[in-house]
């Protein structure tokens, strides 16, 4: 990747949206992207920032020809510059759709040798390198490889459920008892033996895939909460969010999902479900009368308004969705395109049963959504993407999760007096607006952001773990207030301070406190004659953040002594007031991820045996880096802010 200036990889579905494409292709070298442009914006965008540059894009699993031919005439000649554009595709065809010069690769499959021991690596991943296997184990195993038929899909899936219990009556159960057959279905045979070998919950929460569409990039926070919300996690001795996350953890080894980003903390990020899993999914919820996809209107079929839980994935401009939902509903989610529908019939008055409601549109789809209040038992409500959006709280009991993407709305009312209130999210740029009551309790709340100062001073938030602030005004009522809301939230794990917050009063007053403290985002100058020290940050920091500090030292001999931080990411102005080069003379111990923005910065200098887990720099164009023998290894990513 290092050998091109843009790179992009693209998963593809059967039902893409040009414009989500193009999108993401300007998000990848634009820090914010507008998303109410028109698809010509975006092709002018990449037209102009291409032309200069050599490029690799992978267009993932391509379905037909319709997307190349949108594409070639947008994108420069790849020869030119030795530019290239990869696409995979289970059809052999697309190639010859190109009208380039192209190479064909198809890939075998793999052979006995091959196919065994990727199943090993799968069915015993703690096995040191270089001891030997147990003999009887590797005698089954060679016999469960080869009925996988050398597909790697199929032997990942095996591996995962030998994982489990790797001992010889089990393996040997599985190679007796499943239903082998010498046609070519034995793939799916496996997938639905894994899917049977889950507990009862984990079946459960693998069904509720079939709610996203193919390809759908999932946040794994998003879906955590909405298991909550439904009561799929059973109860134990710690928080259902915790549990929830064991759960999809159990999923991606068991090679269920697939991860795409993981945080800081090593807790999944976002995930994608292979075509293939997401079509058991499909089939699993269909025969357990889980899910009903509705993804065209049928004119001669319509629903009695009984099912539970529906997702209705729009493709062109129809509102008689509505036939299929109703006062039966508990769970419902709409996934439209950009063609502009009225989706006014989505009022709370039809759909009092509602638990979960998810509306991912865009802004050319019109929402109105009357009398939420007579919702009272939802508790996962989450919208993305509208133009416009407002109601009140009042009489909504139950809700645990608000999520906002994309939306203009208007001031809340009556949000605050949900106790039952466990995530409070919005973009950066629309805080919150509505002051929770001086000396409110909201004990149940462990997320909240974006927010503003006033509308938090005085509140009690106890078990808030994730709390994001921020003050345009630059004004601040109190910063006595300040400082005691931040020195009582004790359990807070990632923090945001941004904008004119005084950092006098944060650092380094507050910051030792918080011995959970995971990730930290600073922005704004640091106290005057007042130096960064590791002994005033939290011990456990694994994420930090600096933007226009406009420090007066050198932050890296003791941002080095932080043990366990895994992730810095030093931004504008940082060293503003520093004019000498930026040296990392020791530490860093668990560094894996660098990201230096600041023009300033001209020189960055690592010494050896310093960051010796680092894997990736991400840094401007101008600035020097300089690396000891032992990381030359790293991925250097230069990019122009």
């Amino acid at each position: 990747m290092a050998d091109f200036d843009y790179h992009i990889k693209l998963p593809i579905s059967q039902q893409f949206n040009m414009r989500d494409i193009l999108t993401k292709m300007v998000s990848e070298y634009k820090n914010e992207v507008p998303k109410d442009r028109d698809v010509g914006y975006y092709v002018g965008e990449l037209k102009s920032v291409l032309s200069s540059k050599r490029y690799l894009i992978i267009l993932d699993d391509v379905w037909g020809d319709d997307l190349w031919n949108n594409l070639k005439d947008i994108l420069p000649n790849a020869n030119k510059n030795g530019s290239r554009v990869l696409i995979t595709s289970r059809d052999i065809e697309i190639e010859k759709s190109a009208e380039y010069e192209t190479m064909q690769y198809e890939p075998k499959i793999l052979d006995d040798g091959k196919s065994l021991d990727l199943l090993l690596r799968k069915a015993l991943p703690h096995q040191e390198p270089d001891k030997e296997y147990p003999i009887d184990l590797l005698e089954l195993a060679n016999k469960l490889s080869k009925k996988c038929k050398g597909l790697p899909l199929a032997l990942v899936i095996l591996g995962g459920i030998l994982s489990k219990q790797p001992s010889y009556p089990t393996w040997e159960r599985i190679l007796q008892t499943m239903n082998w057959h010498s046609d070519d279905n034995d793939c799916m045979r496996i997938l639905a033996m894994s899917y049977q070998d889950l507990p009862y919950y984990l079946k459960t929460c693998f069904q509720y895939l079939a709610f996203f569409p193919e390809d759908y990039v999932i946040s794994a926070r998003c879906l955590i909460r909405m298991w909550v919300a439904e009561g799929f996690i059973p109860f134990k001795d710690k928080p259902m969010e915790i549990m929830a996350e064991d759960c999809l953890e159990e999923l991606a080894k068991r090679s269920m999902i697939q991860v795409l980003s993981r945080f800081t903390n090593g807790l999944i990020k976002h995930f994608q479900v292979h075509d293939i899993l997401h079509k058991l999914a499909m089939d699993e919820a269909r025969n357990e009368n889980f899910v009903t996809v509705v993804k065209q209107v049928l004119a001669d079929k319509k629903s009695d308004k009984k099912i539970r839980r529906a997702s209705l994935q729009s493709q062109k401009k129809d509102s008689d969705f509505k036939e299929y939902v109703g006062p039966n509903t508990r769970s419902l989610f709409v996934f439209v395109t950009d063609i502009p529908c009225n989706w006014s019939w989505l009022h709370g008055s039809e759909f009092r049963l509602l638990k979960v409601l998810e509306i991912v549109g865009t802004k050319d789809n019109i929402i109105v959504l009357i009398s939420l209040g007579e919702l009272i038992h939802l508790k996962y409500l989450g919208l993305r993407n509208f133009e416009t959006f407002s109601f009140s709280f009042h009489g909504m009991k139950s809700l645990e999760t608000l999520e906002l993407r994309g939306i203009k709305y208007e001031k809340f009312d009556g949000l605050w007096t949900i106790s039952t209130l466990r995530h409070v999210l919005v973009d950066y740029w629309r805080p919150i607006r509505g002051q929770i009551p001086n000396g409110t309790t909201i004990s149940n709340l462990q997320t909240l952001k974006w927010v503003y100062f006033e509308d938090v001073c005085d509140a009690k938030l106890p078990n808030l773990r994730t709390l994001g602030i921020k003050n345009d005004s630059g004004k601040w009522v109190s910063w006595t207030n300040l400082f005691q809301t931040l020195h009582n939230m004790r359990n807070l794990e990632i923090r945001w301070l941004l904008s004119t917050i005084p950092m006098e009063i944060v650092y380094p007053k507050a910051l030792p406190n918080y011995q959970y403290l995971q990730a930290l985002y600073l922005n704004g100058p640091w106290p005057e004659n007042v130096n960064v020290e590791a002994s005033l940050l939290p011990p456990l920091l694994i994420k930090l953040t600096l933007q226009r500090s406009y420090l007066k030292q050198n932050p890296m001999p003791e941002l080095g002594k932080l043990n366990s931080l895994k992730k810095l990411w030093l931004g504008d102005d940082v060293t503003y007031g520093w004019k000498g080069p930026i040296i990392c003379p020791e530490g860093f111990r668990a560094l894996q991820y660098l990201k230096v923005t600041d023009s300033k910065i001209k020189d960055l200098t690592v010494k050896e045996g310093v960051m010796p887990k680092l894997t990736y720099l991400k840094a401007e164009f101008s600035l020097g880096v300089h690396l000891p023998p032992e990381l030359q290894h790293v991925t250097i990513e230069r990019k122009r802010w």
